[in-house]
């Protein structure tokens, strides 16, 4: 019998199964397609690659006062190339630290028969703990006819750029497709039912996103509901009191993602689930004490990095040890240009409070004008003097964001922090700009 069994592969079952592994539990961990996840298979590695060449490309073909003139033929396929090593050998990676540390793993469909027991195939295994961390997939409505569009899975698999990509959902993975292939080149059309892109962010920066996204050229309805899809491309939705229709080369559906459950055999565990996730509590524990759940499965916070850190805080629960990870203050990135992030309340959520917003642009940081980056701007919203929350759209934003959040997790007051000292020039020292004003 093992210490702890995790399904899912992803970077909350990985990450886990080698944290528990240092700590000299025995381990099996199964996964019924590729190590990595979604994450890094059909995800954020992936997509992160095509957006790191997406950067270089509008250098390139945009930025004139680098001194860099000249027709520059970008080829997508060597992109797809680089992408797919990026992934393979990633992947690779994660195999060699599972070897490293001696967790077993099995590849196969995994089922639970009892609390302590998991089935793959014909194989039955057993562990006193079992973690289930098997993510998520695309989010698609059956009454429309989705044999006429593409998920993300899908879009990563294309080798050539569509002429017109049109994008059903304005979130983080519409959005960020949307920078990434227009780019490219693709005329790009957005559909969004709420009545902002990004609803979930601050609206000051999501509208202010959306500013910069239609000066490139990306077409963005916003309060369009769809009504149908059609073979060759068309699109039917409604704007206000009017129907329209659209056509495009590829639909991205891009409306959310849901739990993948199916087949997990719950019922036969006695563990408690609806459609929107397995339900758990602040330990991650089901109400099966021995059987926790972490990251998309939950249908929480569906990011990378809260998966890791759940397993982690799952870990402790299992160990008896105390965990002081503040699922409260997550930073959460969104990858376009230019690039935004966020962490703690929005200007919405702090309505409740007296607060104060402090704010810098870029176009008054040195090192953001050397760039030739200086699009955007950081806030900040305080109360009694405590971060509650920094959005940042910018240069570098998803990196920027981290000093926020360590100033938030160790409840550091503003103006304290406003005197630490900074190095010139850097983009950091926007944080000291917003907190002079």
């Amino acid at each position: 019998m093992k210490d702890i069994i995790i399904i899912g592969a992803g970077p909350g079952g990985y990450e886990t199964a080698i944290k528990a592994a240092k700590q000299g539990l025995s381990v099996l961990l199964i996964e019924k397609d590729k190590l990595g996840g979604t994450c890094l298979q059909k995800g954020c590695i992936p997509t992160k690659a095509y957006y790191q060449s997406a950067a270089v490309l509008r250098q390139l073909n945009q930025r004139e006062d680098y001194g860099i003139t000249g027709n520059f033929a970008f080829q997508f396929e060597k992109t797809y190339k680089r992408k797919e090593k990026i992934v393979s050998d990633l992947t690779q990676g994660v195999a060699f630290l599972l070897k490293r540390h001696n967790v077993e793993v099995v590849y196969g469909p995994a089922r639970l028969v009892s609390t302590k027991e998991v089935a793959v195939d014909d194989s039955v295994y057993r562990g006193k703990n079992i973690i289930i961390a098997t993510g998520s997939k695309p989010a698609v409505f059956p009454d429309w006819n989705v044999s006429a569009a593409i998920t993300s899975d899908e879009l990563l698999a294309l080798k050539e750029v569509p002429k017109k990509l049109a994008i059903i959902g304005g979130g983080v993975v519409g959005i960020e497709f949307a920078s990434i292939f227009n780019a490219f080149g693709s005329e790009v059309e957005i559909f969004e039912i709420a009545d902002t892109i990004l609803p979930m962010f601050d609206r000051e920066i999501s509208r202010r996103l959306q500013s910069y996204l239609k000066t490139q050229g990306i077409k963005i309805h916003t309060g369009a509901r769809v009504l149908g899809l059609e073979e060759k491309g068309k699109i039917y939705y409604r704007a206000g009191n009017e129907e329209k229709s659209s056509a495009a080369d590829k639909i991205l559906i891009s409306v959310g993602r849901i739990p993948n459950i199916d087949g997990l055999g719950l019922d036969a565990a006695g563990i408690k689930y609806d459609r929107r996730g397995i339900k758990v509590n602040s330990y991650f524990q089901t109400n099966v004490k021995n059987i926790y759940a972490i990251g998309d499965v939950t249908g929480k916070m569906m990011l990378a990095h809260t998966a890791t850190y759940g397993g982690y805080h799952a870990l402790s629960h299992i160990l008896e040890e105390k965990s002081r990870v503040n699922f409260k203050i997550v930073p959460s990135c969104v990858f376009t240009f230019p690039e935004v992030a966020m962490a703690g309340l929005t200007e919405a959520e702090c309505g409740r409070y007296e607060y104060r917003v402090h704010k810098a642009y870029f176009r008054a940081n040195g090192k953001a004008v050397t760039m030739n980056d200086a699009d955007g701007f950081i806030k900040i919203i305080t109360v009694n003097n405590k971060i509650k929350g920094v959005h940042i759209i910018g240069p570098h934003a998803s990196d920027l964001i981290h000093e926020a959040v360590i100033a938030m997790n160790g409840n550091i007051a503003a103006d304290r922090f406003a005197e630490c000292i900074h190095a010139h020039p850097t983009l950091g020292e926007i944080y000291l700009q917003a907190f002079e004003q």
